[in-house]
């Protein structure tokens, strides 16, 4: 499993990594699959890749009660799912989430990922947020990348490249 650590990312940061993350080319689907406590970040996430993408950020809202929201971008489909209320692998699954995986330009961004870990594609990209523990009142997170596709995990690589320094 390839792991990177970035130290000290701010709302710009991220903002940064969002655009890096959209703009760099790639000829599959994408699965983030995002973890972290509550209040961390994993919405501002999906909202940043929106903005990237060209689409209004305002409407990107967690999609706690409708569990699912699809937006539609110019070159890309952005499915926002939400893991926290889903009772069970069957509702998981009923969701139609493996389309969504295999969906061409499409991004899928999951939170609270971690409570259907074995549902997730082996390709997911994990994205876990944690507000920095010794600086909470600085708003800056410490954000964990990990994935054990080569393809993928390449494509992270090359998008980090663009966001120095990393840990």
């Amino acid at each position: 499993m390839n792991l990177v650590t970035l130290d000290q990312v701010d709302l710009n940061t991220l903002a940064r990594l969002a655009d890096a993350f959209v703009r760099e080319p790639i000829a599959f689907p994408v699965c983030f699959a995002v973890t972290g406590t509550l209040g961390a970040g994993k919405t501002r996430w999906t909202q940043e890749l929106a903005r990237a993408m060209g689409l209004d950020s305002s409407e990107v809202t967690s999609p706690t009660f409708t569990l699912l929201r699809t937006y539609r971008a110019k070159q890309h489909t952005l499915h926002h799912v939400d893991a926290y209320r889903v009772g069970d692998e069957d509702e998981w699954w009923e969701l139609g989430l493996e389309e969504c995986y295999q969906e061409p330009n499409a991004w899928t961004v999951i939170e609270w990922a971690d409570r259907f870990a074995e549902a997730m594609p082996p390709e997911a990209i994990w994205m876990q947020i944690e507000i920095q523990a010794d600086s909470p009142e600085s708003g800056t997170r410490e954000i964990q990348l990990r994935c054990a596709d080569p393809e993928r995990w390449q494509w992270v690589e090359r998008v980090l490249d663009h966001l120095q320094p990393r840990s």
